[in-house]
């Protein structure tokens, strides 16, 4: 099988040879030797630039001359060559790595005394759309360490929450505290009391309540990401809002404890439904 001698090019350009070099070191690895007028006619080398080119493979260590009548040059053995290329990378990408560590403990720094200057209600977000609303309320899942209360109801912000039961499970295995109260609705199908009893597997407890304020998620203690319905217009809109507040969490949940004291256990009333969990 002939060699892809394309492909060979763009490799030794990645490692850092121009592409003329590329093609006289392709080239020259298929001679015994050549001279540099026969290497720029052979890799189509203008011969205005090709001593250049040899000059930069003898420095990289590709290539060597060869004294005669002529000066020629010869290739090094081509296995020897790109171990040195690729040595080369190495040592550089060590020195960036060892810089940006320096770099990195600087900015930390100033990331940090950023963090002090806050802006008047920097602590609250309100999110305009469904997409960001699911985004935030994912992140708030897996940032969630030792609690998380939610109301829930219909329609749920996603769809396939395995982040959900990834929190549920870490939560509930280190000792914290997982709980929610669902609308008495998410008994009308199999599919939801099945979701109902993956969470329960996980650690979460749940009750079933005649209907929750709004949809809300307390995270930690320190996060509350709600969703107000308008009003006027009722479920056709709700402006959904993040806020991170321990007085608030604190407040919220009182509200949650009152709720959750009327509820009844999430399997039990599944099973007076009917369902077999």
């Amino acid at each position: 099988m002939s060699p892809d001698l394309a492909e060979i090019t763009r490799v030794l350009r990645d490692l850092g040879l121009t592409s003329y070099e590329a093609k006289a070191y392709a080239v020259l690895v298929q001679r015994n030797t050549s001279t540099a007028v026969e290497l720029a006619r052979s890799a189509r080398i203008p011969r205005q630039r090709i001593y250049d080119v040899v000059d930069g493979l003898v420095q990289r260590g590709l290539a060597r001359p060869v004294s005669g009548q002529v000066v020629a040059f010869t290739a090094t053995d081509p296995r020897v060559a790109i171990s040195g290329l690729v040595a080369e990378h190495r040592q550089r990408l060590s020195a960036l790595a060892l810089s940006a560590d320096g770099v990195s403990d600087e900015l930390a720094g100033l990331w940090s005394s950023g963090q002090q200057e806050q802006a008047p209600l920097a602590f609250v977000e309100f999110l305009r759309d469904p997409a960001s609303l699911g985004a935030r309320f994912l992140e708030l899942q897996r940032r969630a360490t030792s609690s998380m209360l939610l109301f829930t109801r219909k329609p749920y912000v996603v769809d396939n929450d395995q982040p959900g039961l990834d929190a549920t499970r870490r939560i509930a295995e280190s000792g914290g505290d997982v709980r929610c109260c669902y609308e008495k609705e998410v008994l009308d199908s199999a599919e939801s009391v099945e979701s109902l009893r993956e969470f329960a597997a996980a650690g979460e407890q749940g009750r079933i309540v005649d209907r929750v304020p709004m949809k809300l998620c307390l995270v930690n203690g320190t996060h509350a990401l709600f969703s107000l319905t308008d009003p006027v217009a009722g479920g056709l809109t709700a402006t959904n809002v993040l806020v991170e507040h321990p007085d608030l969490a604190a407040s919220l949940t009182f509200a949650f404890e009152a709720l959750w004291e009327a509820g009844r256990p999430v399997l039990d009333a599944a099973r007076e439904a009917g369902f077999d969990v």
